[in-house]
């Protein structure tokens, strides 16, 4: 058997490897697309600051509602318009990305599903033997986050 035989066999424990740099490296590209098309229709700086104010507007709205304070929910009400345009204006890039990530099926159709088809590629604790679906989604959310994170997209908190 070669090493190459260990990731490309459905059987093998490479291809639990293979499938996860397979996430990563789109998760890495879709990342990477998206602080470029985030850069290029907002300004990463503007976006940044248009995610506060947002999430400071939805807190507002929040403690006005709880509270039924009529002055604080008049307050907000005014902010409103502006905060649709913000994320008009963020919801853009995100949109041409959504775009983009249709291209993704192409992997699942031409290399993913005919390799590895219906066997099982890993296998979670608690979650027994997973099949290359379950296994994928899993790495893609994961490492989806983690590359977010590595690139500045996703502001820990």
């Amino acid at each position: 058997m070669s090493p190459l035989d260990l990731f490309l066999s459905p059987e093998a424990p490479g291809a639990t490897v293979m499938i996860m740099l397979i996430c990563f490296a789109i998760a890495l590209a879709n990342s990477s697309v998206n602080r470029l098309l985030i850069s290029k229709f907002v300004g990463w700086q503007r976006y940044l600051t248009m995610q506060r104010d947002i999430a400071e507007y939805r807190s507002e709205t929040t403690q006005a509602l709880r509270s039924k304070d009529q002055k604080a929910i008049e307050k907000v009400k005014r902010k409103e318009t502006e905060i649709m345009n913000m994320q008009k204006k963020m919801l853009k890039p995100q949109m041409l990305l959504f775009a983009l990530s249709f291209s993704y099926i192409f992997i699942w159709l031409f290399v993913l599903g005919p390799t590895y088809g219906g066997n099982t590629v890993a296998f979670l604790p608690g979650f027994g033997r997973l099949d290359v679906f379950l296994w994928y989604f899993i790495c893609s959310f994961a490492l989806g986050t983690i590359a977010s994170r590595l690139l500045g997209i996703m502001q820990i908190e």
